[in-house]
């Protein structure tokens, strides 16, 4: 094991911190899939279906950073707890009005609530390591090991509403969400590392908006363009495989593009870099635009799957520099709420480029979600430019610029 990965997890708790976490956030993997296929035998409507998947993820978007206020006004367990709970009641509630055969509308708006209920344990726990390691290179680290272990919830998430929608039905599977959430927050919770107070709690508390910083309202750019540019590649990946002739493929192919997330973040985060933190920034977003572009022209199964882990290959690394940028731009006492607003971004961006990449693939055919994506990196790569230069290792942590 690289040197820099015995440094994180030599840390007491750091294990155990990012493991619960996962499993924490393992509905997060399983809840579109789980509402598209309830909404859609309740109805009997895709559109229906769509539009609750719409709502579950504009939602959450909008309420992510409100959370993150909480948690930095409050605690993190003030707020993780009654909210997975208040979450697993809508999931409960969802699978009640399914199985009522209640209206779109009723299911639409439960899809919507459950969306605004997420815990927010990401931001917690970015937030955590962020004030565990004061060495920047074993923080970046820290970070790149939390973003490849991301990477297994959208691979098994998934695989689990599966098997157990074929074992019972999708209603079973949305009660069992609102059950994971409350367990895996519970587990979460319990990791003794939440119970660390950040230096700045004690000095003083920040009480504006975590957006007087301008560094992280800039942030926010690349971020969402980010977002957009990996729902529209989501969407491209399902609609190659049908292309092709191959539905199962599907499946395959978005697992070969996280594998290769988990491979380029193992590698990323075992280098030792010696160009600034901001530096890294915009040349990885250029990456992501140029590992994505072979799946345009893809000709075939074998060919996609090749063109998948190559097109993930940048996506962990740039969610380890993302974070790490946040780390250094956001004011003390607004970390929680930081966090939260790129993660809010990321949301909206992969809602839109889900969309947009939809209709792109009936209106110009199966290559155009990936043209989108290549496009929105390439923008996000020069909407980060504005951090070039700075960061560097050896350099003090800064004053968040605030407007």
């Amino acid at each position: 094991m690289p040197t820099k990965y015995r440094s994180v997890l030599a840390e007491p708790g750091a294990l155990r911190l990012m493991s619960t976490a996962l499993v924490g956030r393992l509905p997060q993997g399983m809840s579109s899939l789980v509402i598209l296929l309830l909404v859609r035998e309740a109805t009997h409507s895709y559109a229906a279906a769509g539009v609750a998947v719409g709502a579950n993820a504009l939602l959450a978007s909008v309420c992510a950073p409100l959370a993150g206020r909480l948690v930095d006004r409050l605690g993190r367990r003030v707020v993780l707890g009654p909210v997975a709970v208040l979450l697993a009641g809508a999931y409960v509630l969802l699978a009640v009005l399914a199985a009522d055969h209640a209206g779109a509308l009723a299911l639409i708006a439960c899809a919507g609530l459950a969306g605004a209920l997420v815990p927010p344990i990401a931001p917690v726990v970015r937030t955590v390591l962020r004030d565990l390691f004061d060495d920047l290179t074993v923080r970046e680290t820290a970070f790149g090991l939390e973003a490849i272990a991301q990477e297994t919830i959208w691979i098994t998430g998934p695989l689990i509403v599966t098997v157990a929608i074929t074992l019972a039905s999708p209603k079973a599977a949305c009660v069992m969400l609102g059950v994971v959430v409350v367990g895996g927050t519970l587990l979460f919770l319990r990791s003794p590392l939440l119970d660390r107070t950040p230096e700045h709690l004690v000095e003083h508390v920040h009480r504006g908006s975590a957006l007087a910083s301008l560094d992280l309202r800039w942030l926010l750019l690349p971020a969402t363009l980010m977002g957009f540019s990996l729902g529209a590649v989501e969407v491209g990946i399902p609609a190659l495989a049908l292309h092709h002739g191959s539905r199962a493929a599907s499946g395959f192919l978005l697992a070969t593009w996280s594998l290769g997330s988990m491979a380029g973040g193992l590698r990323y985060s075992s280098m030792r870099w010696r160009a600034p933190l901001g530096s890294r920034y915009a040349p990885l977003l250029l990456a992501s635009c140029v590992f994505t572009a072979p799946l345009v022209v893809a000709g075939s199964i074998p060919v996609a799957g090749a063109c998948c882990f190559i097109a993930g290959l940048a996506i962990a690394p740039t969610f380890t520099c993302q974070y790490s940028l946040v780390g250094r731009v956001v004011i003390p006492g607004t970390e929680h709420e930081a966090f939260s607003w790129t993660l809010s971004g990321l949301i909206a961006g992969v809602a839109a480029g889900s969309a947009l990449g939809g209709v792109s693939v009936g209106a110009v055919g199966v290559s155009a979600p990936f043209v989108l994506g290549c496009a929105a990196s390439l923008l996000a790569a020069a909407a980060a430019t504005r951090f070039r230069g700075r960061f560097g290792s050896a350099s003090p942590l800064p004053e968040a610029a605030a407007v």
